[in-house]
């Protein structure tokens, strides 16, 4: 009978161990720092002088991470963008880089960036304007990155102005933002 507790007492403490340490790859005690940073390839587009695309937010997502039991936990989204920011993807090619939002986080893995575009506007080389129809004002660029205790990351997005602004396929020859954001490795 003895034997049988002392068993179970093994079992539970190797349990709990266990789940002390099997949800540490999502998160650390303490807080670093992260920053968004945005950059495009260069445009194809030889008569637009400049796209104009404002967001209003930038949120990081935390990694997923499971409990002993597997249940997915799911971290809370952090916003880092709190007023509408505009950006001319046109001044960022050639290696230009631009902060679009920083703010500190908890240590710990994460695995998505979601930009919340609310206005976006083509200027031509001939100085008019063309506004751009939004397809989806959410764009979720899936990239993992690591936040340390005290230390601060930097992320680096492209958002290529070339491959997201299309002619309307249908005939009315509108202009539409599909962004296409990549990782800059």
């Amino acid at each position: 009978m003895k034997a049988c507790r002392w068993i179970a007492l093994i079992l539970c403490a190797a349990a709990f161990l266990f789940g002390c340490t099997h949800g540490e790859t999502s998160s650390r005690a303490g807080t670093g720092m992260v920053k968004v940073m945005l950059t495009d390839a260069p445009i194809d587009l030889s008569t637009v002088q400049s796209v104009n695309v404002t967001l209003t937010g930038v949120i990081v997502y935390p990694k997923e991470s499971t409990d002993p039991m597997g249940t997915i936990l799911e971290g809370s989204p952090i916003s880092l963008l709190t007023f509408p920011a505009t950006f001319d993807l046109l001044t960022l090619t050639g290696g230009a880089t631009a902060l679009l939002a920083s703010g500190e986080v908890p240590a710990g893995a994460y695995s998505r960036i979601r930009l919340e575009i609310s206005e976006a506007t083509m200027i031509n080389t001939d100085g008019t304007t063309t506004p751009l129809q939004i397809e989806s004002n959410k764009v979720d660029v899936p990239i993992r990155f690591e936040v340390g205790v005290d230390a601060t990351s930097i992320v680096t997005l492209d958002f290529d102005a070339g491959a997201s602004v299309q002619v309307n396929s249908t005939g009315s020859g509108a202009f539409i933002l599909r962004p296409v954001v990549t990782p800059v490795p």
